[in-house]
């Protein structure tokens, strides 16, 4: 989507955001954007993903061969825990098992995962902050110019002349971004003008004050109601033509939620707040108060604009899909993820009911409170995932065969010096 005004808002710059901008001007969508980082993110995780599920495994077969003899010795020391603990490192030493020495690969590889996680959902909430406060700018651009062919002496005699027959003309706007032009037709009246981006708050709120703001002691003319009300389904039109949606998702910087695809105040201002805070350090101000008024004016310019979805039938966002898939996929993810253990040991993994519990409800609460887009990525990365768990359950079961025939050849080189010094 083009922009219109971007008087205070400017590109997120941090290193997700610049991949993002980059994928995007490549393949001309955040969407297909976060698919790619998605896809080359779990690539780069395939080798730490091999390493980690090898010493899982190794963990859990050791863990297999130490349990009767841990069991054995909690039954007859349990009483006794200075004993008790002495035993354990025993066998811990028998079995050359190193507690740290196995929590702590696992442990960095979480970490990382986490840092990735983090970081591009903090990036991917910029982007699609940024994204809306631009779809903002964008439709409140589209309304006050709207308002401004009230003034038009030819549009508004075509529009008297239609309410006094008390017929409704047929009207349509279209805009021309790239020329910096906008042409409304009412009834056999055609008029193009340029748009008025550059303007200040108070500018455009005195726009709206002269043409939509109506009071018991102001109340507005026939004509300008009739503009106000064409200006504000413009506006919608032009908001549901440019939401930029994905399948069943109108708006893919928005939850895929039940909830409607228009920008809240909240989402808009999360945005704008920064820039207002930092706007007198930066020059764009010479004090906090003028600073203060300008947002003032950004508020109640804003309700203007909302106004015009009042009453207006739009569908919601989604339908929660991206929360299932999430979800669904996690679980699937991991049980694939454990399947090579289950295969090789007998052992029951203690943490594998919680995984299974706590994994799907994280993604269940990013997918459903954040951006579509951070949705899109998270399902994107566990499918690339499932698709390569064979892959990778291969190569630790290979792995696995040739570090057990080592240390059976091993074990056999042992056996025979041993035999070969009784004999002498």
């Amino acid at each position: 989507m083009d922009s219109l005004m971007l008087v205070i808002l400017t590109q997120p710059k941090g290193m997700w955001e610049s991949i993002l901008k980059f994928f995007n001007n490549a393949f001309g969508s955040y969407v297909w954007a976060v698919i790619m980082i998605a896809v080359i993110v779990r690539l780069l995780f395939v080798v730490v993903d091999v390493i980690n599920k090898r010493i899982s495994l190794k963990t859990a077969k050791i863990n297999e061969k130490m349990q009767p003899e841990l069991e054995a010795i909690q039954k007859k020391y349990g009483n006794d825990k200075d004993k008790l603990q002495q035993k354990q490192q025993e066998v811990y030493k028998k079995y050359q098992f190193n507690m740290m020495g196995s929590c702590l690969p696992m442990l960095i590889v979480m970490i990382l995962q986490m840092a990735v996680f983090f970081s591009l959902w903090s990036g991917l909430r910029d982007v699609a902050n940024f994204n809306i406060a631009t779809q903002y700018e964008n439709t409140k651009t589209v309304y006050y110019n709207m308002l401004t062919i009230a003034s038009d002496n030819d549009i508004e005699n075509a529009i008297g002349s239609w309410l006094e027959t008390e017929e409704v003309p047929e009207t349509s706007a279209e805009f021309d971004f790239e020329n910096n032009k906008f042409t409304i037709k009412i009834g056999e009246t055609t008029k193009e003008y340029d748009i008025q981006k550059e303007l200040s708050n108070t500018e455009i709120k005195e726009i709206i004050k002269e043409n939509a703001e109506e009071t018991e002691e102001a109340p507005l003319t026939g004509v300008k109601k009739f503009v106000k009300t064409f200006a504000q389904d413009v506006t919608v039109d032009y908001y549901v033509k440019n939401m930029e949606g994905f399948l069943w998702i109108s708006n893919i910087y928005k939850a895929d939620s039940a909830t409607s695809p228009v920008f809240t105040h909240d989402e808009v201002f999360e945005y704008i707040n920064a820039y207002y805070k930092d706007a007198v350090k930066k020059g764009d101000f010479e004090t906090q108060e003028e600073a203060d008024a300008e947002y003032a004016l950004e508020d109640e310019i804003f309700n203007y604009v909302l106004a015009s979805f009042d009453g207006k039938d739009l569908r919601v966002n989604g339908f929660y899909i991206l929360v299932i898939l999430a979800v669904l996929s996690s679980v699937l993810q991991i049980f694939l993820s454990n399947l090579l253990t289950r295969k090789q040991t007998q052992t029951k993994q203690t943490g594998g009911k919680f995984m299974y519990i706590l994994m799907p409800i994280i993604f269940g609460i990013f997918t459903l409170m954040y951006t579509s887009l951070f949705a899109i990525y998270i399902i994107a990365g566990q499918f690339v995932m499932i698709l390569l768990s064979p892959l990778t359950n291969f190569i630790v079961a290979k792995w696995t065969q040739a570090s057990d025939k080592k240390a059976e050849q091993k074990r056999r080189q042992t056996i025979d010096v041993d035999y070969r010094r009784i004999d002498k």
